[in-house]
C-alpha cells in the first residue's frame, strides 16, 4: 500500500511538471514578436528604476569618434625641445627655474602674443631662465612660451593667471582705431558665443563683417540651408548685442577647418574694405579666430614674404589660447593684383565645380558624411617672396631672416590683421570643463540629429550638462500624447530619458558614470564631482505654442549653452510647457526660427518599443 502511494506521488509530480512545461511552451508559441521585443526592451531597464531610455543601454554606447586623447603626464625633458637650452642642472624643476631679477622682454610670444619673461611660472609668456637668460631680441622672436609649447607638442593646457578684465582691455584698443571688425560666432553655440558687450566695443558706426564658423558641422536639411543659417545668425547677432545691424557690411559662413568660404570672404574684404585700415578678428573664446588667422596668413590676404616669417597662432580646443594681439601685414589689393586673383579663381572654377559634383555623387551613393561636408581649397595668386638667406649664407657675412622686421620702410604704412584674445561669455560652459571633457563636447564631424518621442512628465538629460522637463502638452481641442524632440549635439554625449518626478534622483545616481558621461575624471572622481556646480533652471518656465500647420518644420530651438541645442516639433494647434536646466542656468534661450527647420528629414522611422527614432545620414539634397 505504501509503495503504491509513493508511486502515485511520483507519477503526479511528473505529470504536473510536464504540464507546466507544456503551458510555458504554449505561451511562447502564442506570444507575438512585438510582445517578445517589448519584454526584451523592458529587460534592459529592470535594474534602472525610473529610466525610460538610455543611449548607453540601447546601443551599448561607444563614441563613434573617440575623443582626442589628452596627455596629463608632465614631461620632465621638455626643455630639450628648445634650441637654446644647454642642459639641465641638479636644481632644475620640471617647470624650469624662474628668476624675477631678470627683466621681462618686449618680444611677444608668436603663439599667444604675451611678452616673454622668466619671472613667474603662472604668468602668460613664461619660459624658464635656463632658456630666456642671455637671449638677444632676434633669438627671442624664434621662441614660443612654455604654455604654447605644451599645447603644440604635448596637448597639455597649463594654467596661467589672466583676469577676465585683461581680455576686455586688450580688445578695447579697437575703439580708438579706424578699423574693420570681423566678428566671429560659433554656429554650434549661438547666441552663447555672442559677447553682450560687443556693441560697446564696436560702436554704432564701425563696419562689421559677421562670420559664422564651423558650418561644416551643421546638418544639411535642404539645398538652401546656408541661406537660412545666415538669416538666423544675423537675426541672433542683432538681438543679442549687435546693435541695429545697419553697420553689418557682410555675413559669411565659413569653416576655418576645411577652408570653405575663405576665398569668398577674402573677395568681399577686397571689395568692401580694400586697404582703408586695419582688420581685427573679434569674438568669444573657442570660436575659431586663431584658426582663421592662420589660414588668412597663408592666403592672398597676407603679404607673400610675411607668410613664412610670421609664425602661426596657437590653436587647440581649450579656450583662451590667445592672450595678446597677434598680427600680419595685409597685401594691398591693387587693381592689377585683384585682376590676377580673379584670373586664378576663374581658371579654378571648372575644377572646383567638378570636384563638388564628384563629392555630391559620392555622398548620395555611399552616404559618406565627409563627402557631404562643405570643403574648399584656399590657394595663392602671388608667390613672389623675398629670398630668405639660409644658415650657409652666414659665411658671406649675412644673417638668416627668421622673423618679420616691422621697422622696415614697406611696413611703416602697412595695414594689419590682428588676432585678438577671446572673451569668455558668461553663458558658455567651457570654463567648467576639463581637457578630457572638452574633447568629448566638441563634434568632429557633421552632427547627426537624434530624435525622441517625449510624453508629459518625462525628462531628457543630455550628458550631465543639460536637462529638459516636459511639464504639460495640450491644445484647444484635446490633450496630446507626445511631442518630437531633436537633439543636436556631439555623438559622444549620451542621452537619458527619465520620470520627471524622479529626475533629480536619477541625475545624482548616474552623475559621474558612463550613462551621463560628463562630468568625468580619469583620476579622483569624487573631487571632480564636488567641484561640479550641478544643474539649475531659470525662474520662469518656457511656453512654446504652434498654431496651424507647418508641414513638418520645427517650431523652435532650445539652446543648451555649449552643449548643443534641442529642436521641438509640436503637434498642430498645441501648446507645451517646458523647464530647462544647465549649470548656473547659463545659455538657455528660445531660438526662432529653428536653425535646422527640416530636421525631420534627417531621422529614420520610430523604433518599436522605444522612445527613439533611427538615426540616418545627416544630409539630404532636396529643395
Amino acid at each position: 500500500m505504501l509503495k503504491s502511494s509513493r508511486l502515485l506521488k511520483i507519477i503526479n509530480n511528473n505529470v504536473s511538471l510536464r504540464w507546466t512545461r507544456l503551458q510555458n511552451s504554449a505561451s511562447d508559441v502564442t506570444q507575438s514578436s512585438r510582445q517578445k521585443a517589448w519584454l526584451t526592451a523592458r529587460e534592459r531597464y529592470k535594474n534602472h528604476e525610473h529610466v525610460y531610455y538610455s543611449s548607453v543601454l540601447e546601443t551599448k554606447w561607444k563614441s563613434s569618434t573617440p575623443p582626442a586623447s589628452v596627455n596629463s603626464q608632465f614631461p620632465h625633458d621638455w626643455m630639450d625641445d628648445y634650441e637654446f637650452y644647454e642642459g639641465g642642472k641638479s636644481t632644475d624643476t620640471k617647470h624650469g627655474t624662474p628668476d624675477a631679477s631678470i627683466p621681462a622682454s618686449t618680444v611677444p610670444c608668436s603663439g599667444c602674443g604675451a611678452h616673454l619673461h622668466c619671472s613667474n611660472i603662472s604668468m602668460p609668456g613664461y619660459i624658464p631662465s635656463e632658456i630666456f637668460n642671455g637671449r638677444s631680441q632676434q633669438e627671442l622672436k624664434t621662441i614660443i612660451c612654455q604654455r604654447c609649447h605644451f599645447l603644440n607638442h604635448y596637448n597639455i593646457a597649463l594654467d596661467v593667471d589672466v583676469p577676465p578684465s585683461s581680455y576686455v582691455d586688450t580688445i578695447s584698443r579697437i575703439q580708438d582705431h579706424f578699423a574693420l571688425a570681423i566678428v566671429m560666432v560659433d554656429l554650434l553655440d549661438f547666441p552663447s558665443s555672442i559677447w553682450p558687450g560687443m556693441q560697446h566695443v564696436l560702436g554704432t558706426k564701425r563696419p562689421v563683417f559677421l562670420v559664422g564658423n564651423k558650418v561644416d558641422l551643421l546638418p544639411r536639411d535642404s539645398n538652401s540651408y546656408l541661406n537660412h543659417v545666415k538669416h538666423c545668425l544675423q537675426r541672433s547677432f542683432i538681438q543679442h548685442g549687435g546693435g541695429d545691424g545697419l553697420n553689418i557690411k557682410n555675413v559669411s559662413l565659413i569653416s576655418a577647418k576645411t577652408g570653405y568660404g575663405i576665398e569668398e570672404l577674402i573677395t568681399q574684404l577686397h571689395k568692401t574694405w580694400s586697404y582703408k585700415g586695419d582688420v581685427y578678428l573679434l569674438g568669444c573664446t573657442n570660436v575659431g579666430k586663431s584658426t582663421l588667422f592662420n589660414i588668412l596668413l597663408n592666403s592672398d590676404y597676407c603679404r607673400p614674404e610675411a607668410s613664412e616669417l610670421v609664425r602661426k597662432a596657437t590653436t587647440c580646443p581649450w579656450p583662451g589660447t590667445t592672450l595678446e594681439l597677434l598680427r600680419f601685414p595685409i597685401f594691398r589689393p591693387s587693381d592689377s593684383r585683384v585682376y590676377q586673383r580673379f584670373k586664378r579663381l576663374f581658371s579654378e572654377r571648372v575644377e572646383r565645380a567638378s570636384l563638388d559634383k564628384l563629392r555630391r555623387e559620392q555622398a548620395q551613393k555611399t552616404g559618406a558624411v565627409a563627402a557631404a561636408q562643405p570643403v574648399s581649397q584656399v590657394g595663392r595668386s602671388f608667390d613672389r617672396r623675398e629670398v630668405v638667406n639660409d644658415s650657409f649664407s652666414m659665411a658671406a657675412g649675412t644673417q638668416p631672416i627668421t622673423s618679420l622686421n616691422e621697422r622696415r620702410a614697406e611696413y611703416r604704412e602697412a595695414r594689419w590683421v590682428y588676432d585678438t584674445p577671446g572673451v569668455m561669455q558668461p553663458d558658455q560652459l567651457t570654463a567648467l570643463l576639463t581637457a578630457e571633457e572638452l574633447a568629448q563636447l566638441q563634434p568632429t564631424t557633421m552632427i547627426r540629429p537624434r530624435a525622441f518621442r517625449l510624453l508629459p512628465k518625462m525628462t531628457l538629460l543630455l550628458a550631465g550638462l543639460a536637462r529638459m522637463d516636459i511639464l504639460d502638452l495640450s491644445g484647444s481641442e484635446k490633450h496630446y500624447d507626445w511631442l518630437k524632440v531633436f537633439v543636436f549635439a556631439s555623438q559622444n554625449l549620451p542621452v537619458m530619458i527619465a520620470d520627471t518626478l524622479q529626475a533629480e534622483t536619477v541625475y545624482k545616481r548616474y552623475l559621474g558614470t558612463p550613462f551621463l558621461g560628463i562630468p568625468s575624471a580619469s583620476g579622483d572622481l569624487e573631487a571632480r564631482l564636488k567641484r561640479w556646480p550641478g544643474l539649475h533652471c531659470k525662474d520662469k518656465d518656457i511656453v512654446v505654442s504652434k498654431s496651424g500647420r507647418h508641414e513638418g518644420r520645427l517650431n523652435c530651438d532650445i539652446t543648451l549653452s555649449s552643449a548643443g541645442w534641442l529642436g521641438l516639433l509640436l503637434p498642430d494647434n498645441s501648446e507645451c510647457s517646458l523647464r530647462v536646466w544647465t549649470p548656473h542656468a547659463a545659455g538657455i534661450y528660445v531660438r526662432t526660427p529653428a536653425v535646422i527647420p527640416l530636421a525631420d528629414r534627417l531621422v529614420g522611422k520610430h523604433i518599436r518599443n522605444s522612445l527613439a527614432y533611427n538615426t540616418t545620414i545627416p544630409f539630404v539634397f532636396k529643395k
